[in-house]
């Protein structure tokens, strides 16, 4: 299930990305010869026109394939990317990352609308069944008054005394619509602290607090992701820590069982940072190829086709080598865990 909920997010958040690569070549007129999701040998596929659609062995990218990028072949091709302006092909390259910025914002505005967003006070949203607060009879809800005489005012409140419980029996006064019950939790042990098995209350917003919402979440994760990548540049962030695809389907995992919330969250996440990451002047991203297209911008004259094809070339395989490193230690931090 793990696998499959993880297939599902990584696929959605490669087809948006390179989606924008797609439509962008075709506003501005660029021929697509294919548009692939994922790497290596083609598993199925389809052409109804032009364009090969098609699904490949390795889920870890995507690819749009245009008429003219790799070659300067088809310059008097009117449909040749070479033949476009500098400013075309950079809003065709920049499309890619952009998309995911859009995808993170339609992922939050759905959560705030459709889920709502926690509320912090006593009230339980919901209950784990099989957990100690099912077997004493919590319900969702329920707003706890008091656990052995203290009363809690947030959920923060709430889950620290849940947490430092240290096991022992939690005496309850909750409010159940106007009645005031008494019940009897006793937390289990879950590793690092203790708990009872119950989910925060959320309340939706409506449409446009929703979307003033999803913007301002956006963005405020875009500069905590981009301090990130800054202290793992200056090494306040050891590189060890860096999650890559075994990491992240071991993540996905966990929120899939939290809940569909999570698993949203956590989707808009990934995509913020796969479009910050594209963006980076790394060779065979997004990112070089439009500082290469700025400098030709600026020359006026483009650079020589086989040295930048060169250059990509080398900076794939650096990325591959980087990939197979961050594996290496996902799947270390996985069996320390």
């Amino acid at each position: 299930m793990t696998v499959l909920v993880a297939m599902i997010v990584f696929g959605v958040i490669i087809l948006v990305h390179e989606l924008g690569h797609f439509l962008a070549a075709r506003r501005v007129g660029i021929d697509v010869e294919e548009f692939a999701i994922g790497f290596g040998p083609k598993l199925f596929g389809f052409k109804p026109g032009a364009t090969q659609y098609s699904v490949r062995l390795l889920p870890l990218g995507g690819y749009v394939r245009m008429l003219g990028e790799e070659e300067d072949l088809y310059t008097e091709n009117p449909g040749s990317y070479q033949n476009k302006t500098p400013l075309q092909r950079m809003f065709v390259i920049a499309a890619g990352p952009v998309m995911n910025f859009v995808l993170a914002l339609v992922l939050f505005m759905v959560i705030f609308g459709a889920f709502g967003i926690y509320v912090n006070e006593p009230l339980i949203g919901s209950v784990t069944p099989g957990l100690p607060a099912a077997e004493s009879g919590l319900q969702p809800g329920d707003r706890i008054l008091s656990m052995n005489g203290t009363e809690p005012e947030t959920w923060t409140d709430l889950q620290q005394y849940i947490h430092g419980s240290d096991g022992q029996p939690i005496n309850m006064t909750v409010q159940r619509d106007a009645q005031m019950v008494e019940l009897t939790v006793v937390p289990r042990d879950a590793g690092e602290f203790y708990e009872i098995g119950i989910g925060m209350s959320s309340r939706r917003l409506p449409v446009l607090e929703s979307i003033k919402r999803g913007f301002q979440e956006t963005y405020y994760l875009t500069l905590a992701i981009f301090e990130s990548i800054v202290m793992i540049f200056t090494r306040q962030i050891p590189a060890e820590d860096i999650a890559g695809p075994i990491g992240i389907v071991h993540f996905i995992g966990q929120a899939a069982r939290a809940g569909i919330i999570n698993v949203l969250s956590l989707a808009a996440l990934i995509s913020v940072n796969l479009g910050i990451f594209n963006l980076l002047p790394i060779p065979a991203l997004d990112g070089s190829k439009l500082v290469i297209l700025g400098v030709e911008l600026v020359r006026r004259k483009p650079l020589d086709p086989h040295k930048e094809n060169l250059v990509h070339l080398v900076g794939f395989a650096l990325l591959i080598s980087l990939m197979i490193f961050v594996m290496y230690q996902d799947i270390l931090r996985i069996l320390n865990m």
